[in-house]
């Protein structure tokens, strides 16, 4: 299954999670499709991981939830994207927030963060293309 497949699967199953109110786990797969379309965009510009966390001195391994945020930054820079678009990238974060959250976090996810969760989604699909 290619990352694209794994992409539309989770965001299927998070809008069947709205649906049927299952708010946590819908989270939690918006924030995983976003991860994996992230991923292979990165993969497929080539992006050098390894590199990429030598110069910010992480020690972090390549693709981790941590780093991220800052490797989409440096790898749509590189590739031409405006400011404007990358800072609507900040999104990525707040997917990320509300899905540990729902996976560690004794209080629940409700309707309105799934819902925005959705739309953050949509929006790292259409920046990261």
């Amino acid at each position: 299954m290619s990352y694209n497949d794994k992409v539309a699967e989770n965001k299927r199953v998070a809008e069947k999670c709205f649906n049927i109110k299952a708010y946590n786990a819908g989270v939690t797969r918006a924030y995983y499709a976003a991860f994996q379309h992230i991923k292979a965009y990165l993969i497929g510009r080539q992006f050098d991981y390894d590199l990429f966390l030598q110069k910010a001195k992480s020690p972090e391994k390549a693709y981790s939830h941590g780093t991220m945020q800052a490797a989409i930054t440096n790898c749509l820079m590189a590739h031409g994207k405006k400011p404007a678009d990358i800072y609507q990238m900040k999104v990525f974060g707040s997917l990320y927030a509300k899905r540990r959250r729902a996976d560690y976090d004794p209080e629940n996810i409700v309707e309105a963060e799934l819902k925005t969760s959705l739309a953050d989604l949509d929006t790292v699909l259409t920046v990261v293309s």
